[in-house]
């Protein structure tokens, strides 16, 4: 075998060689870096409040929270509420949710349905929550936007106002993509692994 014929030989070697280690490598950076996760919640909503005339609230809350690194324990998403309240009102909430660890805060925009007695509202909600493990406790505030009074009636109806209340969440997350996050004082909400092919994992 001739010298040049050698050289050649070794450099595809190393050529191979170095291409399979930097593909071992980059398999391992992925192993040791899963990715965000993703964390669907569903929960039970109680809240005490409003403004002009305070009535108890009875409903459901769904939320969806993304968390960027399977090592920090913040995040963001989205969310939905519905709640009966005692009057014969309907509360309905969409917006954003954020937060880290226990500590939960919330923006969005909420609109309460009228009575006999008072009009439909929509306003600028607000709120934050401590959670420990199932169970969250906090309060909201609700801003009044826009007051739904109807026109030409002999009465029109009293309006709530600013708007506050305190609440209580009852939720459990089931991990819908990613790694599964870790127990802890806001990622131990009971939480279930989704499985894709059909089983759930505790």
């Amino acid at each position: 075998m001739r010298i040049r014929d050698a050289a050649i030989i070794t450099a595809l070697a190393l050529l191979v060689w170095g291409a399979h280690g930097s593909a071992h490598a980059q398999a391992a950076g992925q192993a040791d870096d899963p990715g965000p996760s993703g964390v669907l919640r569903v929960g039970k909503l109680y809240s005490f409040g409003g403004g002009q005339d305070l009535r108890h609230g009875f409903g459901m809350d769904l939320r969806y929270e993304l968390y960027p690194e399977a090592g920090m324990d913040g995040y963001v998403g989205v969310l939905a509420q519905g709640q009966y309240e005692t009057g014969d009102a309907w509360r309905f909430v969409g917006g954003l949710a954020g937060g880290w660890g226990a500590f939960g805060l919330e923006l969005g925009v909420s609109h309460r349905t009228a009575t006999s007695t008072y009009a439909g509202s929509t306003g600028l909600h607000v709120a934050q929550s401590l959670t420990f493990g199932p169970v969250s406790i906090g309060g909201r505030i609700t801003v009044p936007l826009v007051d739904h009074i109807p026109q030409n009636v002999a009465d029109a109806p009293a309006t709530q106002g600013f708007e506050a209340a305190l609440t209580l969440r009852m939720s459990f997350g089931f991990t819908v993509h990613g790694q599964r996050r870790n127990h802890g004082c806001h990622g131990g909400h009971a939480e279930r692994v989704r499985d894709p092919h059909g089983g759930h994992h505790h």
